[in-house]
């Protein structure tokens, strides 16, 4: 064969894949554009991962398999943890209704020394264009998961799910997490996991809905946005 009838069939089939991919379209996710275009192949149509990713859908890629998100569970924090939004230190994940972003976590001490913790700074800020607060829209829990697996409970957080905040608005706070005299004469571990359980249909009295099929948060404590 002759080096212009290949050059002639290499043609043709970069021709045949430009069309076989043919429309784009540019993908926003929560008001932010996505790097990536969606395509259209054969009738359907592919979605980058680099959108998956602002939903806050982890992928991975292994041999011939790719795979997205995580499993979903019951244990807080476990190796059969809850399906969550996940993300590090300075990340802000979005759901659709919230945007949350852990800037910092500190140990913490009060009574003399007696009882030790972690304070946990973060923002909070309303992602819709309604008035609403996190209890009436299905956010059931703040948990902070210990590397041995213990978990700490803030005396304080009303001060999320109570606050009612505007369109567009956000709040940032210090939330402390302390544990009984007794653990915390034991020594506490280290600091792991901030969890925020949230119930998707717990959002419809309030006229809004979650994006994301997994809307609970998970922030990792060991590591930082870089």
């Amino acid at each position: 064969m002759s080096i212009r009838s290949i050059a002639g069939l290499t043609l043709a089939a970069l021709c045949t894949l430009a069309l076989a991919a043919g429309t784009q379209y540019a993908v926003i996710v929560g008001g932010q554009v996505a790097p990536d275009q969606a395509i259209v192949v054969n009738g359907k149509t592919y979605v980058p991962l680099s959108a998956l990713k602002l939903l806050g859908v982890a992928s991975s890629l292994k041999g011939t398999t790719l795979t997205l998100g995580t499993q979903a569970a019951a244990t807080p924090g476990g190796a059969n943890q809850r399906a969550s939004l996940e993300g590090c230190i300075g990340d802000t994940l979005f759901n659709g209704v919230w945007r949350l972003t852990v800037k910092s976590v500190q140990p913490i001490t009060r009574y003399n020394g007696q009882q030790k913790g972690y304070s946990l700074n973060l923002e909070w800020k309303n992602g819709t264009a309604k008035t609403i607060d996190a209890l009436n829209t299905g956010v059931k829990t703040l948990t902070l998961v210990l590397a041995d697996g213990s978990t700490l409970t803030s005396e304080e957080y009303q001060n999320v799910t109570l606050k009612s905040l505007p369109q567009a608005a956000g709040t940032t706070l210090t939330l402390p997490f302390y544990a009984d005299s007794a653990t915390s004469a034991k020594g506490l571990a280290a600091a792991s996991k901030f969890l925020v359980e949230i119930n998707a249909a717990g959002a419809a009295p309030s006229g809004v809905a979650y994006t994301s099929p997994t809307p609970s948060f998970r922030v990792k404590l060991d590591c930082t946005k870089s």
